[in-house]
């Protein structure tokens, strides 16, 4: 066998992916990354009003984009590449006993649940603190900048 056995509705037989697809795969994957991460990150940028652009701000935005956008990308990037006849091998099993258990499937389905929980909790729950936090700041800043006389602007006359 060339490559990893993956799951087929015919029962006896299982798609294989050579190496060499599974190497293409994963790095077209990463270079389709690396360009939306940062097209979305200039992006961010971009619309951030400069009052707002701190770290924290920065840093949850970014990856609020890289992880809500990614995951339905990885969707549609499997599917084309399900269409995609390079690399595929069918191999005949003698078991075919390689389906996933209700259990498993069920342990699946609760993490999957889970980790939308915890992004939407962090997308809804968290940004509003991070704002008043944000907005907290502005004004620590703007009454600092006021009270602060440059040094230039003294004059003895």
């Amino acid at each position: 066998m060339n490559g990893k056995p993956t799951l087929s509705l015919l029962k006896g037989f299982v798609m294989t992916e050579t190496r060499r697809r599974t190497i293409t795969k994963s790095l077209v994957w990463r270079f389709i990354g690396i360009f939306w991460t940062w097209g979305g990150a200039y992006v961010i940028l971009l619309m951030l009003p400069n009052e707002q652009k701190t770290a924290i701000v920065i840093a949850t935005l970014v990856t609020a984009w890289h992880h809500s956008t990614r995951m339905f990308m990885y969707y549609i990037y499997e599917r084309i590449w399900c269409r995609i006849q390079w690399g595929k091998e069918n191999t005949i099993l003698e078991k075919t006993e390689n389906t996933i258990s209700t259990k498993e499937r069920l342990a699946w389905t609760g993490g999957t649940l889970v980790s939308l929980g915890i992004i939407f909790w962090l997308l809804l729950g968290i940004t509003p603190v991070i704002k008043k936090d944000q907005k907290v700041l502005i004004q620590q800043r703007t009454k600092q900048s006021s009270s602060v006389m440059p040094l230039g602007d003294t004059k003895t006359y």
